[in-house]
């Protein structure tokens, strides 16, 4: 049993991203639309950590959901507007009751 779907209010599809070769030297990127499913989206506090001398930023937030992604995957949202990048899975228990998925939120 996952969490409660009253408290999955949002629509997300997870998007896997493929460059292939043009034939020419450039590259064609092809965006694939998964299985939208059902999740809660949570701002998380900034969470920053420094590299070299650069500020990065690693998770924006985080998405409650029944559902699993992979880090190889991009999520948006129902109306296109909010575009995220999938910085990590955690499943907690190892239950598979529901999955909380890091993301990065791009511009």
């Amino acid at each position: 049993m996952g969490i409660s779907n009253g408290l999955l209010i949002e629509s997300f599809t997870p998007q896997t991203i493929t460059e292939e070769d043009d034939g020419m030297g450039g590259t064609v990127t092809t965006v694939t639309d998964g299985t939208a499913f059902r999740g809660r989206l949570s701002s998380l506090p900034i969470n920053e950590r420094m590299s070299a001398d650069k500020l990065t930023t690693f998770a924006s937030h985080k998405l409650y959901a029944n559902t699993s992604v992979t880090e190889a995957q991009q999520i948006r949202n129902s109306d296109f507007t909010r575009y995220f990048q999938v910085k990590g899975v955690v499943n907690p228990s190892n239950a598979g009751h529901h999955y909380e998925i890091l993301v990065l939120e791009l511009d």
